[in-house]
């Protein structure tokens, strides 16, 4: 049974540098290449011109089919170690004459080895490689006889190629001098840059293992490079809501088992009353039924709040344009004998709003019986609709007795109720302005609390002319 083996990992440190060594040798192979073939090419153009020019001198340095070497040497400037000359004058067939110059015989007794495509190069052993040139010259004498004349001349490449080859093994030194320094800055560059990824990887891996969460973690932020610096704060911005949202939802679970555990412990010690002694004493009967009933009916309000608002988490609402002016009026004319208070309509005329036209009379109506609750009943509340260059104004006053500045912040939180409204025991789950508040962000609003002059309270709600 074979073992699947895992897919080696590698890291951006380690592809940075494969990375840029493949790069590196492949320009360093291109720059060699071209310098050395640039080299070349010039090395054998002026090796052929040098040839070219003995050729020339030696041909001038023949009269009356003689040659005057003293003349050659001294116009040509060569050396007979390493260059030699062979002229052959032949009459048709028949070999007259064949000049030699120094050490040209010692030369030739050496066998020569060329290559086809090089035909003009020569490598004979113990002497190296040579240069070997051939020309012609045929003309007729006095005689009417075809006179022909062959010149060769073996031209030494013994310095060229050793140029040449000092020459290669600089670049190649330097390349892989280049090549080696390159590769360890480069290695040094990418651990530094990869050191941010792997501090933040091993912080994550910390916080995840860490037994108990104290849910305000964050992540160290690297000084560089900028952008591993603007990832880490996004992902602490990312933490931060991860953290508020787990927090929230533990506060909301316990607020919630407390709400829900005060009726069921009174429904429950109400049903146990009614065990022992209800027989004894009909009397208790209608009064247990009826806080029970009461209750019972607390409980389903809170449950279908609860309901509302996690359907609301995920909620799209259809918008469209509606005359909200007259929206506000028709819940003014419906609200006005149902409201103890005295209610008030200050309403612009004509205000049209892109928005979802049921949830924005839920606003409203919300808002309305948070005022009835905490307002007397001889105050006045007043609805208030107005706009300005780019917003439009949705506003409730009452004249209550007002929020604190404390609770100002905490009034939209689940389950939030004041002391003042427990204490006057007003009935409410503490779930209808965080309600409120929803609706208004699912119609791109913002709602704002204040208070109201005399006294009192104003809920101003916010919305956006497009």
């Amino acid at each position: 049974m074979t073992k699947n083996k895992q897919p080696r990992v590698k890291t951006s440190a380690f592809q940075i540098t494969r990375a840029y060594a493949i790069v590196l040798i492949m320009i360093t192979m291109l720059m060699s290449v071209s310098i050395i073939a640039v080299v070349g090419s010039t090395l054998v153009v002026n090796t052929k011109n040098n040839s070219q020019q003995l050729m020339q001198s030696l041909k001038k340095s023949i009269i009356n089919d003689n040659i005057d070497w003293e003349y050659w040497r001294e116009t040509s400037g060569i050396n007979t170690h390493n260059t030699f000359v062979q002229v052959t004058v032949s009459k048709g067939n028949k070999i007259e004459h064949q000049y030699l110059s120094k050490h040209t015989d010692q030369f030739l007794e050496e066998n020569y080895h060329s290559w086809p495509i090089l035909h003009d190069i020569q490598y004979r052993a113990g002497q190296g490689v040579y240069y070997h040139i051939v020309d012609y010259d045929h003309f007729t004498n006095s005689r009417k006889q075809t006179i022909n004349r062959k010149y060769e001349i073996w031209l030494s490449l013994n310095r060229v190629l050793r140029l040449f080859l000092t020459i290669i093994e600089i670049i190649i030194a330097v390349c892989l001098i280049t090549f080696l320094i390159g590769l360890r800055s480069i290695s040094r560059l990418a651990n530094k840059l990869n050191k941010p990824l792997s501090v933040l990887t091993k912080a994550t891996s910390n916080i995840i293992n860490t037994d108990e969460l104290s849910h305000h973690e964050k992540l160290p932020v690297p000084d560089n490079p900028k952008e591993v610096q603007d990832l880490t704060r996004e992902f602490n911005h990312l933490l931060k809501i991860l953290n508020e949202t787990v927090l929230r939802d533990r506060q909301f679970v316990s607020d919630a088992s407390h709400e829900l555990r005060t009726p069921l412990a009174g429904i429950r010690g109400h049903i146990n009353l009614l065990r022992r002694r209800g027989e004894e004493h009909p009397e208790i009967i209608p009064e247990s039924l009826k806080f029970i009933d009461e209750e019972s009916l607390r409980m389903q309000h809170l449950v279908e709040n609860l309901l509302a608002l996690s359907r609301m988490n995920n909620a799209e609402l259809e918008f469209k344009e509606f005359n909200l002016t007259d929206s506000v009026t028709e819940i003014y004319e419906m609200y006005q004998n149902q409201l103890s208070q005295n209610l008030e309509l200050k309403a612009e005329s004509g205000i049209m709003l892109t928005a979802n036209q049921d949830s924005v009379r839920q606003i409203l109506i919300s808002l309305l019986s948070n005022a009835k609750k905490y307002s007397p009943h001889d105050s006045v509340v007043t609805i208030r609709l107005y706009k300005d260059i780019d917003n439009i104004m949705l506003e409730v006053d009452d004249q209550g007795s007002g929020i604190s500045d404390d609770d100002k912040k905490l009034i939209f939180n689940r389950f939030f109720r004041s002391d003042d409204s427990r204490s006057q025991k007003i009935e409410g789950t503490g779930l209808g302005l965080a309600i409120t508040q929803r609706l208004v962000e699912l119609n791109n609003g913002k709602i704002s609390v204040f208070d109201n002059q005399p006294r009192g309270t104003k809920f101003i709600v916010t919305f956006r002319k497009n």
